[in-house]
């Protein structure tokens, strides 16, 4: 039985350049991991991490968001994939993340909203489609408000 990868996959296009870009999805638990430098099993150092990580943006603080950034990218992109060492030294299946420009926080931003956006479309999808097709509705006719005579 051959695989469908396709599953795991996401082909997108940057808006600036126009490139073509393979994505994966990116676990949340490795990005607390590897960025917030806590545990996760301590449900609220990641409440800290979050709002800390939210706090800098805010900020501006442009270190934490190439950081960021770099992270998405790196654990991400499937193909082509992206050189964040030196230029000289970026091989030629690759691409050079400065000349992306722009198009960088694009791809950054396309991986974590399929990263996360697709557990939230599930999770929907099964709390909301699924019990509508468990509850049909009443079999018999529709009663109207304005049908109903009042009892004296």
């Amino acid at each position: 039985m051959e695989l469908d990868k396709s599953k795991f996959r996401k082909e997108i296009i940057v808006p600036f350049t126009g490139q073509r870009f393979f994505i994966r999805r990116v676990a949340f638990k490795a990005f607390m991991s590897e960025i917030g430098g806590l545990p996760l099993p301590m449900a609220l150092a990641v409440q800290d991490v979050i709002a800390d990580l939210q706090e800098k943006a805010k900020s501006g603080d442009a270190e934490t968001e190439a950081k960021i950034t770099k992270f998405y990218v790196t654990r991400g992109v499937i193909e082509p994939k992206i050189w964040f060492g030196n230029e000289i030294e970026c091989p030629a299946d690759q691409i050079y993340y400065l000349d992306l420009g722009s198009d960088l926080d694009a791809l950054s931003a396309e991986i974590i909203n399929y990263s996360n956006g697709v557990a939230v479309t599930d999770m929907e999808h099964f709390f909301f489609e699924q019990t509508r097709a468990g509850a049909p509705g009443l079999n018999g006719a529709e009663v109207r408000p304005e049908t109903v005579e009042p009892t004296s």
